[in-house]
């Protein structure tokens, strides 16, 4: 129930003056919490800061984590003839092309089967065959005509319906009396999609019956080109299986040369994004654990036991030598990546580019994974966060794959089944490969190395997925929790508070109604002992 103002009336004391300044006093211990709560929600905001940055790090890094990602190939192509400016192919490239030059003559591209039938005036026109066999790679089928398809859509239709690899539509050539045509096309091109359209006789005793005037204007053949002399014939104009590493798309008739090459500029650019990614990580941590010793103030991650674990992790995986790999080169150092005595990155591109140029691979391996196989019937698939670079020895014993640590004696069964297989414990789980042989043996070794980019990948992954509960995660669990304890004290708080300050009202009221009693009281005595004066006097 809310108390009446009557403070003062009776005491003359400024009591709300009074009551403000205790309740204030009784707050203090609330201010105390909030200013925890406070310093709680800034290291929160600074965790979820700390984790996009990681999250936006983490896919730079994934850029570079493999063979395929890091090394990017170029191709150009320029005809025979300076003057000659159509377009004879498109050329893209995987990272396993290898650099080169290719003479290409395109004597003609891979065509599909046009066949185009006489004009009709509209597509409702009736059509008078009793049948249509339609051939479409060697496969035929009969389209017989009756009246629920007797018209230039109804055999449309029934042409679509066919479950061939062709396709009948309109076409309108503008004729002023029939310009319907049906165009049948054949969905392949190469002379195995090929497509014929024939009108059988009329069956005895039916009546003569007209067909339709079909006529074919382009012939399915294959894309038949050259490439450094050795003649090749394709059923379609998209080759990859001819150069290693590069798909054609064959445009139009002509020659000329095509040009592969590693893409430096592209490369370096990706390395350089990932230096400054790096940088501004590394920049963030600094400031985030700083410590002045002249204010004594400190970053607001100061002495967090993640937060300098994760700085260590970076600085210890970029200036670590990366084991396992081929090459000269072991150190990032060695390639024009040097750390400077804050811990920040700095990045020659002359160094790189040189180091490109004199040993991709080499190069490519202490930013990425690679995987090799040493016999000829394994085939190297992929891995997994659980799997463990290094060596290993691959056996098959009663039809099961079986992988060890190279040298190690104990083998373990691989899960799989047909010819692909994975590791299933220990430092080989996760190891993909597929195998085209399961009789008894020895297959060899499977190897896998992994660079600086896929340690920092396997890092960050524990560090930003919450699935994985890694130390991030952990530590802005615990702090959401804090903040949410101090928020339900300062709510308890804030309503003994309030009940505090209620009660001192009504004390205050409770003092100012008996100090009125008591006013009252000493009036009435004053009054009466007033009266006895005054009778006293006048006997006088």
């Amino acid at each position: 129930m809310a108390q009446n103002a009557v403070f003062g009336i009776n005491s003359n004391l400024d009591t709300q003056d009074i009551i403000n300044k205790m309740v204030s006093l009784e707050a203090r211990s609330m201010d105390l919490i909030e200013a925890k709560k406070q310093i709680e929600q800034q290291k929160l905001s600074s965790f979820q800061e700390l984790k996009n940055r990681l999250q936006t790090f983490k896919s730079v890094v994934t850029t570079l984590n493999t063979e395929s990602r890091f090394i990017v190939n170029k191709s150009s192509f320029s005809n025979s003839s300076s003057s000659d400016s159509n377009k004879v192919v498109d050329i893209t490239t995987t990272s396993s092309a290898t650099s080169g030059t290719y003479s290409l003559i395109v004597n003609n591209l891979a065509t599909e089967t046009k066949i185009i039938s006489e004009g009709f005036p509209t597509t409702t026109s009736e059509v008078t065959m009793s049948s249509l066999v339609v051939t479409v790679g060697g496969v035929a089928k009969t389209i017989n005509v009756d009246s629920s398809n007797n018209t230039v859509d109804g055999l449309r239709l029934a042409i679509n319906n066919l479950g061939l690899d062709v396709k009948a539509s309109f076409l309108n050539d503008g004729d002023d009396t029939n310009p319907i045509r049906l165009l049948i096309s054949g969905n392949l091109t190469g002379a195995s999609g090929a497509v014929t359209v024939v009108n059988p006789v009329s069956g005895i005793g039916t009546g003569a019956l007209s067909g339709i005037d079909f006529k074919t204007k382009q012939y399915a053949q294959n894309a038949s080109f050259t490439i450094d002399g050795v003649a090749v014939s394709k059923s379609s104009n998209t080759v990859s299986d001819v150069i290693s590493g590069a798909a054609l798309k064959l445009q139009s008739a002509g020659s000329g040369t095509i040009s592969l090459s590693t893409d430096t500029d592209a490369i370096t650019s990706k390395v350089s994004d990932f230096v400054d990614e790096y940088n501004e990580i590394s920049l963030f941590l600094r400031e985030q654990l700083a410590l002045d010793p002249e204010s004594e103030e400190t970053g607001v991650l100061f002495g967090n036991f993640a937060v300098q674990n994760l700085q260590q992790i970076l600085r210890s995986s970029i200036s670590s030598e990366v084991t396992g790999i081929s090459g000269d080169y072991k150190y990032l150092s060695q390639i024009g990546i040097t750390t400077e005595s804050d811990g920040s990155l700095v990045l020659d591109t002359d160094d790189l580019s040189e180091a490109l140029i004199d040993d991709i691979q080499n190069v490519s391996q202490l930013f990425s994974s690679k995987g090799t196989v040493t016999h000829s019937s394994v085939a190297y698939v992929g891995f997994t966060s659980d799997t463990e670079p290094g060596y290993y020895d691959l056996k098959v014993a009663n039809g099961v794959p079986q992988l060890s640590n190279s040298g190690a004696a104990t083998f373990v069964n691989a899960s799989g089944s047909g010819n692909f297989w994975a590791g299933s414990s220990g430092d080989a789980t996760g190891l993909n490969f597929r195998i085209s042989n399961l009789s008894n043996g020895d297959y060899g070794q499977v190897w896998l190395s992994i660079g600086v980019a896929e340690i920092l990948n396997r890092q960050l992954e524990n560090m930003v997925d919450s699935s994985l509960n890694g130390p991030l995660v952990t530590e802005v669990d615990t702090i959401t929790e804090t903040v949410d304890d101090f928020n339900i004290t300062l709510l308890n708080q804030a309503e003994r508070l309030l009940e505090f300050e209620e009660s001192l009202k009504a004390k205050f009221s409770n003092l100012e109604i008996v100090l009125g009693r008591l006013n009252a009281q000493r009036d009435t005595f004053n009054s009466s002992l007033a009266g006895i004066q005054n009778i006293f006097s006048q006997k006088k």
